[in-house]
């Protein structure tokens, strides 16, 4: 269980940074809105590529000591953010790779969690486990956002502080780990070959469809929505996502176990779908908030979990390399969304960025669609 608690405070200090990184940066520095949105897109594309570079390390180090290395560099990286901020140095040559120390750090821990569920040494299955990570990870999710907006609004020059509540208890979390390699293979670890559906080029441009889309709604809307609905507003759109995960995602797990992957992401990507073309207009209508809010929950539980745990058969053999494979996809599809959807909101274009979004889900269900019956 320490596992999943450091998950929910990992993921803390993340989300509460991020949530309204490129809304805090737009209204308190100078900084244009292509610099904001290269600045969170940077910090995006550490935090899901940057373990890359990691993957033997990840594989050799042991759990307890990689995570406490990360913490630490965390800590130095929102001092030295916070630090920039109190000067008032705009210099955004300066802010740019503190914020990819932050998200390398943040992608190299999470990394580091991931493998040891992948390589089977927690105590449930596979993808049990990858849905339980899920819960934690929204357990968090579901506070940190608010959490976010409320200090963007109520104590704004403490913003890049807050994380730091995070990474206290998470250092004391990592005493309780145990001191095993991430990435070691178990005999849980499947050995079986993907499907025919499931090649390798065909499962990571599903991934990267699937998550394009799936970014805009935690790294685009906020921005989208803030001058409607106000940035706590918009958070607790997010808190009511993360609690009905929360509640549902293993219930949910359990009733869906009998069926193939093929269904799942059909169904993951439709709902996805239906979830964006609501959103656009969840920030002046409130039954589209509940619709989308509905549908892009259900499919992040659906869609999650079973993305993982199949990166483990796709890419046997080395569950670090399988889930760092996997993050770089979702690092470069939500970069592009990130900045792209960023850079065309603050131009005016909302419209057509969720309608790429709706696109790019869409695109992924007819890649599945031929492939029904083989699942």
């Amino acid at each position: 269980m320490a596992l999943y608690a450091l998950r929910f405070f990992t993921w803390g200090c993340w989300s509460v940074l991020f949530s309204f990184f490129a809304v805090w940066l737009t209204g308190v520095t100078p900084f244009s809105a292509a610099e904001v949105s290269v600045l969170a897109g940077t910090l995006a594309l550490a935090n899901r590529a940057g373990c890359l570079l990691c993957v033997r390390w990840v594989e050799r180090c042991a759990l307890r000591t990689l995570m406490l290395c990360t913490q630490a560099v965390l800590v130095l990286a929102l001092l030295g953010l916070d630090g920039l901020y109190a000067a008032g140095n705009s210099n955004w040559w300066l802010w740019l790779p503190c914020a990819a120390l932050f998200g390398l750090a943040s992608s190299v821990s999470s990394l580091a969690q991931l493998s040891f569920i992948a390589s089977g040494q927690t105590r449930a299955d596979t993808l049990t486990a990858f849905s339980l990570e899920n819960v934690a990870l929204n357990l968090s999710a579901g506070v940190t956002p608010y959490a976010s907006a409320w200090v963007l609004n109520h104590c704004r020059a403490w913003y890049l502080l807050v994380p730091l509540l995070y990474v206290l208890p998470a250092l004391l979390l990592c005493l309780c780990l145990p001191n095993r390699p991430c990435g070691a293979s178990t005999a849980q670890a499947p050995a079986a070959a993907p499907p025919a559906a499931l090649a390798p080029w065909r499962f990571l441009l599903l991934n990267g469809l699937t998550f394009l889309a799936f970014s805009l709604f935690y790294n685009v809307f906020p921005l989208h929505a803030a001058g409607t609905l106000g940035a706590e507003q918009v958070g607790l759109l997010f808190a009511a996502s993360s609690a009905l995960i929360v509640l549902l995602q293993v219930p949910l797990t359990r009733l869906s176990r009998g069926l193939g992957h093929t269904p799942l992401l059909l169904a993951a990507n439709a709902s996805l779908a239906l979830g964006l073309w609501a959103l656009y207009s969840a920030h002046s209508h409130l039954g589209a908030a509940a619709l989308a809010i509905g549908l892009l929950t259900l499919a992040e539980m659906i869609f999650g979990p079973v993305y993982q745990a199949l990166a483990v058969r796709v890419f046997p053999g080395r569950p670090a390399r399988a889930m760092a494979i996997v993050t770089l996809t979702w690092a470069s599809a939500e970069t592009l969304a990130t900045a792209g959807g960023l850079y065309g909101v603050a131009q005016g274009q909302g419209l057509w960025v969720f309608a790429v979004g709706v696109a790019a889900a869409l695109l992924a269900c007819a890649l599945l669609r031929p492939r029904l019956s083989s699942a």
